[in-house]
């Protein structure tokens, strides 16, 4: 009997942290989940696993690497607040340095102090796919250059400097510019997207 390998697709949210006492990208995580799981398993046979990030420097650097190691996700996808957000934001890129706002601990993260900050970016094509996204209907979607040099940008690092195309970083604007069902489906979208583009079948 042959075995079939579980495919996974990793997609974090955040916890609360200064005034977002309910943050937006764990709701819509929340809900992506019940919405989307079953359809990712009846449609491309890829489990769905989420998991909520506390805002925590020293814990984003213990877990990000194990969340690859337990999983060996086909992607993992990391969604976080933006109050200027007006749209659904795709990041490209991520530093390693230069993170000088404390986390919910009041503490900074540890950097190497290199001459110079490394930059990396995803290996996803998220100008193409925020092209598709925009067209689908479901909202607004752009693309940015800058995360913010918070929890958002260091996780997205994080995961970067481990598999860079298989990475991506959206950050989603408040519940009062879309509800949370409306950024699940974008994110069930972009799901999708990676699945039937960058997946060999």
């Amino acid at each position: 009997m042959d075995i079939i390998e579980t495919r996974t697709v990793v997609v974090t949210g955040f916890g609360p942290f200064g005034k977002h006492s309910v943050n937006a990208s764990w709701e819509a995580v929340n809900e992506l989940a019940k919405t989307s799981n079953e359809k990712l398993k009846t449609n491309f046979n890829v489990q769905l696993i989420t998991e909520e990030i506390p805002v925590i420097y020293d814990h984003v650097n213990d877990r990000i690497p194990q969340i690859w190691k337990e999983y060996d996700p086909l992607f993992l996808i990391h969604v976080g607040v933006s109050h200027m957000a007006s749209c659904i934001t795709i990041e490209t890129a991520a530093h390693s340095s230069g993170y000088t706002r404390e986390d919910i601990t009041q503490k900074y993260p540890i950097e190497c102090h290199d001459s110079v900050c490394k930059l990396i970016e995803t290996g996803i094509d998220v100008n193409k796919m925020c092209i598709e996204l925009n067209k689908s209907g479901i909202c607004a979607a752009c693309v940015s250059k800058n995360a913010g040099r918070y929890l958002c940008e260091y996780t997205y690092y994080q995961s970067l400097n481990i598999q860079p195309k298989r990475t991506l970083f959206i950050h989603v604007p408040d519940r009062m510019v879309y509800p949370c069902t409306v950024t699940a489906q974008a994110l069930y979208f972009i799901i999708t997207y990676l699945l039937k583009n960058y997946i060999n079948k």
